[in-house]
């Protein structure tokens, strides 16, 4: 898995993705079969145990297995129960504290993507309130995970005995078990008698949840609430409190190293104040490391931590002009590290440059829970501003920057708001730009960012899904391909051109494959690479919304480096497209056949359009094979601009199976876009009612063609009428005797055009051509024809 990020409300947006190919996105019942998890309670265990569950959701009857991001955690047992599902998962005892991820499987589909805590301490539930329990805390020991629901105005209360100069943290989890709307829990400790100590509310660490830390001044009992921060808490409002006297860090600094190394970190944002602890850093690059606490016991929620294979420089105050700024290496890449300690703060660091070399300078502050909001400067040798950021697409500051000169360059880091503290760390990369491409699964819904985004292939069957893909500093043809596919699975796919970034691949299961769910990646490989080359980094980076308010705005996003893959249940239903025996014309259109093979007793309707069409290719939408019938038929149109080649292309179907829609495909076939065969003008004419004339159209074979094709004058007005006429490659005009009655309406009318067929191979050709022509229809006295400009 790959870092997560926390974006606050105010700065919510979770990516849209608008493809680079069009791709129908219509107005069907989309999703009704898509399983969704709704509830997982409690949303954690204790590592090394057993723990059980319940899972709550839609359309999760025929559930077979949860599919977790890692192997740490093992399912034993799913049991229906109720309206939902008892899960009893085994967590190893080396298990990652914190965040995990997974989807349910079930027999037809995948869910979406949800959470579970895993925690160092023993649980408890909180105590069912009574009268006579109401006021009084609950007594917990410290070194606890306790767990419950405080929706509306209620508020649970947690009380512990400490000593003198005692630690004690509590530490939140509570938006990120959600699966609707925010839980903005909050946090507070007090004395026995009442004497507020901390609140807290939010924290960047947290990402919405808050953590709190005090000494105890004196012996005695202290407690521990939660509620929510309004007091108005909406939905299941639930939360993981962790109780201890271990030292919860909120930052970490240095917030990155060099990879094989053991570097001694501070722990920042404690009651007791700055800690320190050595850290082995793993042998090669890794941006998906961890930091775990372990002062005073484990702290239950790790730090994220960048470990790159290029030197840190750590600030040296004062650094907050050029003239003081920190000195880096005389070689690049390196990672500069600091904190904005205080209101105004702003640090600058001196590092060398090549000229014509580019450069990506890109701050690591948010995606590393820490509260800065960056903006990053780029100076040149006399402190001149070049450039300068503040978001890049997120909280966090990048600058692409090409050098124009060798020399000394310097970077400034300060806060939007020029806000500072001791948490407020951060660390800017500055790396020779490399070529990269990135592969995900798109948004096929808007505003429904984790819907079929999930390769759930129907044994026996295809599964069609789009690929997109982001260049970094590449521009060639690509071949795409998936790693770990399961067994049984098969893939068939085309090559990804320069001029797009999607493609779609079709899945296809054989009929005797076992069930089965893993998770697989996506390499890229250029078809022609130079000799020379960079090497062409690839792979998975697939943005996921976990939770999203009633807007439709992210509160919480992860970054997956996997994808998940499937093999479900069998359905009687399976869709191929009718070969195509000629090509579509450029300004042409075609209809695609698309044949259903029913199975068993299956008679109910199916729903078919396209994933996607081609560049220049258009398609009226969707189409229903109705109940009982076996085809259907799909129109396509293509633009004068779509590219002269093949393409690869499929049709999706879905339909209710008994468990909801169901989403399959045909497999991939290759569609031609040809050129245009006949071009032409029409000739300007006039006409009155009750009367007749003659409509010239200059002929221009673009393309030699066998036999005769049929020519169409089309576009009169109301009240007028031709016939077709054919016409061989030869022919240089063509003549319409074109009648207008008594009511034909009057006026100048510029919308004639021609329609052209041509059957090849028994399969009909057609493209319009000759756009604006002009007729002129008048009312009463006759009209001299007069020959006018030809229009095109």
């Amino acid at each position: 898995m790959s870092l997560p990020e926390f974006r606050p409300s105010i700065l919510a947006c979770s990516v849209r993705v608008a493809l680079g190919l069009a791709f129908c996105a219509a107005p069907l019942a989309l999703h009704a079969g898509s399983p969704r998890v709704s509830s997982v309670y409690p949303g954690g265990g204790q590592r090394g145990t057993e723990a059980e569950f319940t899972l709550s959701g839609g359309n999760l009857k025929d559930l077979r297995t949860l599919l977790f991001d890692d192997k740490q955690i093992e399912v034993i047992s799913c049991t229906p129960a109720g309206g939902g599902s008892k899960i009893k998962v085994k967590i190893a005892a080396d298990a990652a504290l914190g965040e995990h991820r997974f989807r349910a499987i079930t027999e037809s589909g995948v869910s979406d993507l949800r959470l579970f805590f895993v925690t160092p301490f023993p649980m408890v539930e909180e105590r069912k309130k009574t009268k006579e329990t109401l006021l009084e805390p609950q007594p917990v020991e410290l070194g606890t995970t306790v767990y419950g629901h405080t929706p509306g105005d209620d508020q649970d209360r947690y009380s512990v005995e400490l000593k003198k100069g005692q630690r004690l943290t509590a530490v939140v989890v509570g938006a990120h078990l959600q699966t609707a709307g925010l839980y903005d829990s909050a946090l507070s400790i007090t004395t026995a008698d009442g004497n507020k100590l901390i609140e807290s509310d939010d924290t960047a660490f947290g990402r919405q949840d808050p953590v709190a830390s005090i000494v105890a001044p004196e012996d005695g009992k202290y407690i521990v609430t939660v509620r929510d921060s309004t007091n108005t808490g909406d939905g299941e409002c639930q939360y993981f409190l962790h109780i201890g006297s271990f030292a919860q860090p909120l930052a970490v600094y240095p917030p990155g190293g060099p990879a094989g190394e053991e570097i001694e970190v501070k722990l920042l944002g404690d009651a007791t104040g700055e800690l320190k602890q050595k850290v082995k850093l793993p042998a090669k690059p890794d941006d998906d490391f961890q930091v775990y606490g372990n002062i005073d016991g484990p702290a239950p929620l790790p730090n994220a931590f960048r470990v790159s294979n290029f030197p840190n420089v750590l600030e040296s105050e004062p650094n907050n002009d050029v003239e003081h700024a920190t000195s880096g290496p005389d070689t690049l890449p390196a990672a500069f590290n600091g904190v904005i300690s205080e209101k105004g703060d702003l640090d600058f660091f001196r590092f060398t440059a090549k000229k014509g070399q580019a450069y990506d300078l890109t701050v690591y502050a948010r995606q590393l829970r820490s509260p800065l909001d960056s903006v990053l400067s780029l100076h040149n040798e006399k402190g001149a501003k070049m450039a300068s950021n503040d978001d890049e697409g997120q909280p966090d500051s990048h600058l692409r920057w090409n050098c124009p000169t060798d020399g000394h360059y310097y970077i400034s880091v300060g806060d939007q708001l020029n806000r500072g503290g001791s948490t407020y760390t951060y660390r800017v990369e500055v790396t020779p730009v490399e070529p990269k491409i990135v592969s995900y699964l798109p948004e096929i819904t808007q505003n429904q960012n984790q819907d079929r985004r999930a390769i759930v292939v129907p044994k026996g069957n295809r599964f069609a899904q789009l690929i997109k893909t982001k260049r970094v500093d590449f521009g060639g043809d690509l071949s795409i391909d998936p790693v770990g596919l399961p067994a049984g699975i098969k893939v068939d796919k085309g090559d990804l051109d320069k001029s797009v970034d999607t493609i779609v691949m079709v899945f296809e299961a054989a009929a005797d494959a076992a069930p089965a769910q893993t998770l697989i990646n996506l390499t890229a490989k250029p078809l022609e690479a130079a000799k020379d080359a960079t090497p062409l980094k690839t792979g998975v980076e697939h943005m996921v919304d976990v939770l999203e308010n009633a807007n439709n705005k992210s509160y919480y996003t992860v970054l997956e480096d996997k994808l998940p893959v499937s093999v479900a249940e069998a359905i009687p239903a399976k869709l191929s497209l009718v070969p195509f025996k000629a090509p579509i014309l450029q300004n042409g259109q075609m209809n695609i056949k698309v044949h259903l093979d029913r199975e068993g007793d299956f008679k109910g309707p199916v729903t078919i359009t396209f994933l996607y069409v081609p560049p220049g290719i258009g398609s009226s939408g969707v189409a229903v094979i109705k109940e009982g019938e076996t085809e259907g038929m799909l129109p396509i149109s293509c633009n004068d601009k779509a590219a002269l080649k093949k393409w690869k292309i499929c049709v999706v179907g879905n339909a209710d199976f008994g468990k909801g829609n169901t989403w399959f495909s045909t497999g991939l076939s290759d569609l031609e876009v040809a050129p245009a065969i006949m071009g032409g003008q029409i000739q300007r004419t006039f006409v009155d009612q009750s009367d007749s004339t003659t409509v010239t159209v200059a002929l221009n074979t673009l393309q030699p063609f066998d036999g005769k094709a049929k020519i169409e004058l089309m576009g009169l007005p109301p009240g007028c009428t031709s016939e077709v006429k054919e016409v061989t490659k030869d022919d240089k005009e063509v003549k319409f005797d074109v009648k207008a009655s008594e009511k034909a309406m009057v006026g100048q009318h510029k919308q004639l055009f021609c329609s052209f067929k041509l059957v090849k191979d028994g399969e009909e050709m057609t493209s319009t051509f000759a756009m604006g022509g002009v007729l002129r229809v008048d009312k009463g006295a006759v009209a001299k024809n007069t020959a006018a400009p030809a229009t095109k």
